[in-house]
C-alpha cells in the first residue's frame, strides 16, 4: 500500500464540502489555459486595434500612449475568463452541495466519490493507486486504522432529458489536481459506466471543453467517440469557446487500450 489505495463509492452524508471544493478546484483549474485561447482569438487583436485606433483618432492621444491600450485589453482578457471561471465554480458548488437530490432521487442517477486512504506520515508519491471495491476493501484484510482518508475525485450521472430512457449524461468528473495521472479519472469514469450498463443505458454522453485535453483523451481510452463539435457563446457571438460532445455506445463497445 506503499502508494495507497482508492475507493470509489457512493455519495454519502458529510461528503458536501469535499464535493464542493473539488468542483471548485475543477472550474478553476482551466483558468489560465483558457486565458491563453482567449488571448489568441482574433476577437481579441482587434480589440487591440480598435480600441488603440479610438484613442488615436478620436481622442488625439499620441501613438505611443495608444499602444499602452494592449496591455490593457489583456488585462480585462485575464479578468473576464477569471470572472466567468468564478461564476462556474460558485454554481457547481451549489449543485455539489445539493447531490441527494440532484443526483440521487432516482434509481436510475447516481453521484460516486473517489476516497484515498494513506498513510498519515510518508513521503508525497506519485504512482498509481491500488484501486479496490467498498466490498474488496472489506474482505481484503488491509489495516487502514492509521490511514488518512481523503475524498479526492467525484462523478455523476444523470439522464439525457431528450431520450432518458436510453441515453445518460455523466457530469462533475473532477479529480483533487494533486491525484490526477493516478488511476483516479479512470476508476470514477468506469464506475460512472459499469453504473449506466447495468441501468440499461445504451449510450452514455458527455461534453468537454477545448481547454480540457487530458479529460477527453481519458474519455477516448473508455471507448468514447466525438459525437459533434459545437461554439458556446461566452460574450455572445464575439467570444466563443469549442466544445466537444462524446458518446459511448455501451452494448456495442469495448475499452480501447491505447
Amino acid at each position: 500500500m506503499s502508494n495507497g489505495v482508492l475507493l470509489v463509492r457512493d455519495y454519502q452524508p458529510g461528503d458536501e464540502l469535499s464535493c464542493a471544493e473539488i468542483v471548485h478546484e475543477g472550474a478553476m483549474s482551466t483558468v489560465n489555459i483558457s486565458f491563453v485561447y482567449a488571448l489568441i482569438r482574433e476577437v481579441t487583436f482587434q480589440l487591440m486595434v480598435l480600441s488603440s485606433a479610438v484613442m488615436f483618432i478620436f481622442m488625439g492621444l499620441p501613438l505611443t500612449a495608444c499602444l499602452y491600450v494592449i496591455p490593457g485589453v489583456i488585462v480585462f482578457i485575464y479578468l473576464a475568463v477569471w470572472g466567468g471561471h468564478v461564476f462556474k465554480a460558485l454554481e457547481q458548488q451549489q449543485d455539489a452541495r445539493n447531490v441527494p437530490r440532484a443526483y440521487m432521487s432516482s434509481e436510475n442517477t447516481g453521484f460516486w466519490v473517489a476516497e484515498v486512504f494513506e498513510p498519515f506520515f510518508t513521503r508525497e508519491v506519485t504512482g498509481k493507486l491500488a484501486v479496490v471495491s467498498d466490498m474488496g476493501l472489506k474482505s481484503s484484510g488491509l489495516d487502514l486504522t492509521n490511514c488518512r482518508r481523503t475524498v479526492v475525485g467525484t462523478v455523476a450521472v444523470t439522464r439525457n432529458n431528450l431520450n432518458p430512457e436510453k441515453v445518460a449524461w455523466i457530469k462533475r468528473l473532477n479529480v483533487r489536481s494533486k491525484y490526477r495521472h493516478r488511476g483516479v479519472g479512470t476508476a470514477l469514469l468506469s464506475e460512472a459506466l459499469s453504473f449506466c450498463r447495468t441501468q440499461g443505458y445504451d449510450e452514455v454522453e458527455l461534453v468537454t471543453s477545448e481547454c480540457q485535453d487530458t479529460a477527453r483523451e481519458l474519455c477516448f481510452k473508455q471507448g468514447f467517440d466525438l459525437k459533434q463539435m459545437y461554439h458556446k457563446p461566452v460574450f455572445g457571438p464575439l467570444a466563443t469557446v469549442t466544445m466537444y460532445q462524446l458518446q459511448c455506445r455501451l452494448h456495442s463497445n469495448q475499452v480501447k487500450n491505447f
